[in-house]
């Protein structure tokens, strides 16, 4: 996203933006990749191809021009952004990690000792 050619900006100068519509806020970050410019919603979406291969400012004049407010965001914002989610992340799979554990470690032995419990209360 740097340097100093023409479609180096992404929206406006930002690598994302906020927008705006009927009151409802949705955080947008753009990329390329191999000639196919890419959205993504929030910092955990999946980047999807934009519809016709629209730049990053092209889709901020058409959701201007359908009536939504637009905020850029920074590269920094999106950074900052992404620390959060990754550290949200190892949170997550830490706490999900030790519920396997306590579980009894991988699921087709946890199927198999609950097809046995209820197996053994229904004497099948």
């Amino acid at each position: 996203m740097g340097g100093r050619g023409s479609s180096s900006g992404g929206a406006g100068g930002g690598s994302g933006m906020d927008v705006t519509h009927g009151g409802q806020t949705t955080r947008y970050y753009f990329s390329k990749k191999n000639g196919t410019n890419y959205y993504q919603r929030g910092i955990s979406g999946t980047p999807e191809p934009t519809p016709g291969n629209m730049s990053a400012r092209e889709f901020r004049k058409r959701v201007e021009a359908n009536g939504a407010s637009v905020k850029s965001v920074s590269a920094s914002v999106r950074a900052a952004d992404a620390k959060s989610y990754k550290a949200d992340r190892k949170k997550t799979n830490t706490f999900l990690d030790s519920a396997d554990v306590q579980m009894g470690g991988n699921r087709s032995g946890q199927r198999k000792t609950t097809r046995g419990r209820r197996g053994g209360k229904r004497r099948i």
